[in-house]
């Protein structure tokens, strides 16, 4: 058994037991690992407030083979405020459930990690609208996985039109013309049914925004503007849709994230 140490966001919270808690902690030198937090639910516990989901903290931890045991732990973040509100709250749980979902255990990723913190950061200090917040995470977590789409420009005839579409599986922008020239072509159209193609129109303004929420620094990804009502839904849906279809997987705290919006439109 050695004593190991590390960074790292708490992402899923089980109890266990009476007193205990299993922790899945994104960490910076492991990357996606389960930890063991005996007593951790004991108000005695001085691991009783890192112990919980969203929180970010320094630890020691006992390894055994693939086991990893709590000894130690240091709240650094908690993202307090993040509890506060019930949509803040589910949104976070989402992104949380995406990080279990892609990470894995001796694989450290720190863009995730960097991503995922700075993502519930925003949440918590209520600056920013939570579509905008969730939209740039999945964009940007699609391209840390190796799915980054080619946004830039149509990859039939390489113009930079506006009027684009994102054709999801194959991650890339077809402008309207070579769309159409598509659709003209019985073969072509068949094989598209044949591949379950997912096509989503994109605006000029939402298109600019994905694209920039792929290529700016990290500090700087929440930096943009989308005033029009439909360029936002066109954002979110476009991001949502590429992140879910590359992943293919549902995630149920996406549905209760959007059964919360719902009750309070």
């Amino acid at each position: 058994m050695a004593l190991v140490q590390t960074k790292g966001l708490v992402v899923r919270v089980v109890n266990y037991g009476e007193r205990d808690r299993i922790l899945t902690v994104l960490t910076e030198d492991f990357g996606l690992i389960t930890v063991m937090a005996n007593g951790s639910r004991t108000l005695k516990s001085r691991a009783l407030i890192a112990a919980e989901q969203f929180c970010y903290s320094q630890y020691i931890l006992f390894h055994n083979k693939d086991k990893y045991t709590l000894r130690e732990v240091e709240l650094i973040e908690s993202f307090f405020d993040i509890r506060a509100d019930i949509e803040r709250m589910a949104l976070a749980g989402y992104l949380c459930e995406v990080v279990s979902h892609v990470g894995t255990e001796n694989n450290p990723d720190i863009p995730l990690l960097r991503l995922t913190l700075n993502a519930l950061y925003a949440i918590s200090s209520g600056k920013y609208p939570l579509w905008q917040i969730k939209g740039s995470f999945e964009m940007r977590a699609a391209a840390i996985l190796g799915f980054m789409p080619a946004l830039s420009s149509c990859a039939a005839c390489g113009e930079e039109g506006e009027d684009t579409v994102l054709d999801v599986m194959n991650g890339v922008v077809i402008c309207e013309k070579c769309r159409n020239l598509q659709s003209a072509n019985d073969v072509q159209i068949e094989e598209q049914r044949e591949s379950n193609s997912i096509l989503c129109l994109l605006r000029p303004a939402a298109r600019a925004a994905l694209y920039y929420t792929i290529e700016c620094p990290l500090e700087r990804i929440l930096s943009f503007r989308l005033d029009d009502p439909e360029e936002q839904k066109n954002f979110s849906y476009a991001a949502e849709t590429y992140l879910i279809n590359q992943l293919e997987f549902g995630f149920k705290t996406l549905d209760f994230y959007k059964t919360i919006i719902s009750i309070e439109a």
